[in-house]
């Protein structure tokens, strides 16, 4: 049985081909400073709501406190982080 014969063959044309290459190219690039910020930011919101949670079941409340304002400093950050990074790609549009 040859390859054109099997089931799990496709035939592509060199238009189609070519509309795949075209599709392909046109994924966003995500700069690496972005992918880094985004990192950095997910991983410390993380770090200080289990932080505040921990204090919380603790009954530590101003460390609580002090760790849940930080959780929301770093959720607004994300908003920026994702606000700039939609304005970039528009304006390279």
């Amino acid at each position: 049985m040859s390859d054109a014969d099997s089931p799990n063959h496709i035939e592509i044309d060199d238009e189609e081909a070519f509309e795949h290459e075209v599709n392909v190219s046109l994924i966003r690039q995500v700069p690496l400073r972005l992918i880094f910020a985004r990192i950095v930011v997910v991983s410390g919101m993380s770090f200080a709501a289990a932080g505040a949670l921990f204090c919380l079941i603790g009954a530590i409340w101003v460390p609580a406190a002090i760790l849940a304002a930080v959780t929301v400093v770093f959720l607004f950050l994300m908003f920026l982080i994702e606000r700039g990074a939609e304005s970039s790609t528009a304006a390279r549009s």
